[in-house]
């Protein structure tokens, strides 16, 4: 069991703490105990604020968008290395899971270069709520055993060959995404599920296919996660009624 210092205890350090996917019900009880302790909370956006103001910690905004950074990656380091050597008990609270696309090595790493205490805390992951908002497993033992986990922002999307992708911050890129993994061969009418706001009470759910993503023409909101494969249409129809339709890929 952990044990996080009083404030009296001037012992600096740096709790990076998962939300999750934005229901403040899906908390662990170890990130509520850090939240509890915090005297500053460093927080990203989708982030339930309201929540928030349950805990006595100072809140610090650092959200950071597309296109809209509130705070550069090298000024957050800077001011969670400030307050932690006022000797705070500081949170570094984001989104889902700190180790998943959410710089956590690059805070990690510039934490430590001082000395500084860092204890990681993790959080669900946007992946697992989307799968148990459809009650789709990304994984069955007929038709996925592997996963990727792809940040579909990125310059140049990757299109890996695992038979489930999961798509995170990729909506502004699916039309290229679609047309890309077509050209590698998945089949045209391999299902895709589209989620925004996973776990909100205004979550929204859209289906589709690759070759209905591919020829544009819809705009979705954001934030957007997308779910592609085989199990996407396990909503809809039988493992073996999908097998008949699509004899296993060999990439």
């Amino acid at each position: 069991m952990t044990n996080y210092p009083s404030n009296n205890d001037k012992v600096g350090k740096v709790t990076l703490v998962g939300f999750g996917p934005g229901d403040p019900e899906l908390l662990t009880i170890k990130a509520v105990k850090a939240l509890e302790a915090a005297d500053s909370i460093f927080y990203d956006d989708l982030i339930t604020k309201e929540y928030l103001q349950n805990f006595n910690a100072e809140k610090v905004y650092v959200g950071k968008r597309s296109g809209h950074h509130h705070k550069e990656q090298g000024t957050i380091n800077q001011l969670l290395v400030e307050a932690a050597q006022k000797g705070q008990q500081v949170v570094r609270l984001k989104g889902g899971d700190p180790m998943i696309f959410a710089h956590a090595s690059e805070e990690i790493a510039y934490l430590e270069s001082f000395q500084i205490p860092v204890e990681v805390v993790p959080g669900i992951t946007t992946a697992s709520a989307l799968a148990a908002s459809l009650k789709v497993s990304l994984t069955h033992r007929s038709l996925s055993s592997s996963v990727a986990l792809v940040n579909g922002h990125a310059k140049n999307p990757q299109k890996p060959t695992a038979e489930t992708l999961v798509y995170y911050m990729g909506a502004s890129k699916l039309q290229g995404i679609a047309e890309s993994l077509l050209q590698q061969g998945r089949y045209p009418d391999t299902a895709v599920a589209l989620v925004y706001n996973v776990s909100y009470p205004d979550e929204q759910r859209f289906e589709t296919t690759l070759e209905e993503l591919a020829k544009g023409g819809k705009e979705y909101p954001t934030p957007l996660i997308a779910l592609i494969g085989d199990v996407a249409a396990l909503r809809h129809q039988t493992a073996e009624e999908i097998l008949a339709k699509h004899p296993r890929i060999s990439f």
